[in-house]
């Protein structure tokens, strides 16, 4: 019975007028016996036909907001939240009623998604500027202290007779050089000042140059598109390098890859990054499943905020590239779409 009820309506409708006539069908031709006006039969027939096209003709039209609900739901719950129920010439009030409580309903969760957007990307910048900050205080303010230390230890110690006194000193001048180069990694790893002074290529480079590990790490960029991307939005500048070092760490931290190759270009008005590795790879979709990837979900985050978008592609034992698409506004010509259409066919995996 549970299966009956749950039929579709308009196979509902179609058994039920069949049904009818089949019943009043039978009982004319009971009451007429054998010789009964067949022209009668056919005509009562015709007239149930028609009644069942306009009874499904009316059904159809009238479960038309429905259908329109249904597919308003689907968009939403696929993350279109900009969908509204559109406007229906056929629903009665109830229906209506419910479609628009549903546009206002979405229409609040657009304008309170807006204000958390807002206040994310707020809260990204506001941590930039003061890791930017803490970074410059670390190297010009710390380090230059402990360089001026430094050299003054070694003057005094090239004036120092007694030899023990002399040993003394060298022994705190190397300790303050040591300490002033954790200041200066310290600093590079909080904010990168070249980020800020030479823009986002010459800090690739740096990265590249400072990551000392068994993996040979290159940047690629045409000089074109290096004159360009030195008018890069400070955030943007910024999003794009914590992607490109969270990438290069976890393919060493996870992947022992022989060579991490870090490619930029400029498709259009979007800046397009690749960091692809020659490492053991992984099931991304497992990864961000199970919980373990929080540092993929940062970076995806992060771009989203900029309306970039971040896509990563893997496998078990065959490398991992790591894929950065981010619209920007350079005022200048870009580079043609198939420049970034070879660099992705080239890491294509």
């Amino acid at each position: 019975m549970h299966r009956v009820l749950r039929v579709p309506l308009a196979y509902k409708l179609t058994g039920a007028n069949l049904g009818v006539a089949l019943a009043a069908w039978g009982a004319l031709a009971a009451y007429h016996g054998p010789a009964a006006d067949w022209r009668m039969l056919s005509v009562m027939a015709i007239a149930l036909a028609l009644g069942l096209a306009v009874n499904l003709l009316l059904v159809s039209i009238a479960l038309r907001p429905i259908r329109d609900l249904e597919e308003t739901a689907t968009r939403v719950w696929a993350g279109d939240l900009e969908t509204r129920v559109p406007r229906s010439a056929v629903a009665d009030a109830e229906l209506a009623q419910v479609g628009g409580m549903l546009n206002v309903l979405l229409t609040a969760l657009s304008e309170d998604r807006a204000r958390v957007r807002t206040l994310a990307q707020e809260v990204v910048r506001s941590g930039d500027r003061e890791r930017s900050r803490v970074g410059k205080e670390l190297h010009d303010s710390i380090a230059q202290s402990l360089a001026a230390l430094r050299y003054q230890l070694i003057a005094i110690e090239r004036e120092a007779n007694d030899p023990d006194l002399a040993e003394k000193l060298r022994a705190v001048r190397q300790s303050a050089g040591e300490v002033l180069e954790q200041v200066r990694l310290l600093s590079l790893a909080v904010h990168p000042q070249i980020l800020n002074d030479l823009g986002l290529v010459a800090a690739l480079r740096q990265l590249a140059r400072t990551t000392t590990d068994r993996a040979v790490i290159s940047v690629t960029v045409t000089p074109e598109v290096e004159s360009q991307l030195r008018d890069l939005p400070v955030d943007v500048g910024v999003a794009v390098y914590h992607v490109a070092r969270e990438s290069v760490a976890n393919a060493l931290r996870h992947g022992a890859p022989a060579t991490i190759d870090i490619r930029v270009g400029l498709a259009g008005d979007e800046l397009i990054m690749h960091v692809a590795d020659d490492g053991n790879g992984f099931d991304p979709a497992s990864a961000e499943k199970d919980g373990r990837a929080m540092g993929l979900f940062q970076m995806r985050e992060r771009i989203a905020l900029l309306n970039g978008k971040v896509e990563i592609v893997s496998a078990p034992q065959q490398g991992t590239d790591v894929r950065v698409r981010v619209p920007v506004s350079l005022g200048r010509r870009a580079v043609p779409r198939l420049e970034a259409n070879e660099m992705e066919n080239q890491h294509a995996r």
